[in-house]
């Protein structure tokens, strides 16, 4: 006979991940820990998820899942891609704002001091605007290219061949577009 799934347990284990991911990174959290701050069992846990890029997935397809279920959401409302596009951009927004996920301080500090040099060069030679402040930079230069590659490699909504440097300049042009 199955045993009954203890979603209150899972759901745990889940705001755990996250947490402890999001303080010790994906390779410095250990499964171990994640049961220890869930409050199950590493047992419980490996019963649920055989291990953690299980669990990252688990997460990640949730995270999907909401993302997806919301945009549906928004086209049966409107037909406007503006709107549709706000109202994700809102989700996401907000969703970040109840789940915030921080860097540690040292990092933090390192990403600031470069990117106001980025930022400086940048506005000087006029290849920046002057409205773009470091967190949109890094997320030109980083996020941008990150989303870009785990959409393609990590999800594969484009299986096509890509020669690399096409795809190199394509995700710069991306980027770029951002801040100027």
């Amino acid at each position: 006979m199955a045993k009954k799934v203890d979603r209150t347990k899972i759901e745990r284990i889940r705001d755990a991940s996250v947490e402890v991911i999001s303080e010790h990174g994906i390779l410095g959290g250990s499964v171990a820990s994640i049961a220890e701050r869930a409050d199950v069992s590493v047992g419980y846990l490996y019963r649920h998820y055989p291990g953690k890029t299980e669990l990252i997935n688990d997460l990640l397809e949730n995270a999907l899942n909401a993302i997806t279920d919301r945009i549906r959401a928004l086209i049966r409302e409107t037909d406007d891609i503006e709107r549709i596009v706000g109202g994700i951009v809102g989700f996401l927004i907000e969703s970040a704002a109840d789940n915030p996920v921080e860097i540690k301080p040292e990092s933090r500090k390192r990403i600031i001091e470069i990117g106001e040099v980025l930022l400086e060069t940048g506005q000087k030679n006029r290849t920046v605007r002057g409205d773009i402040s470091v967190n949109d930079l890094y997320f030109a230069l980083v996020g941008i290219p990150m989303q870009y590659l785990a959409s393609r490699y990590r999800f594969d909504f484009d299986s096509r061949p890509c020669d690399t440097q096409e795809l190199i300049r394509k995700i710069t042009r991306v980027s770029l577009s951002a801040i100027r």
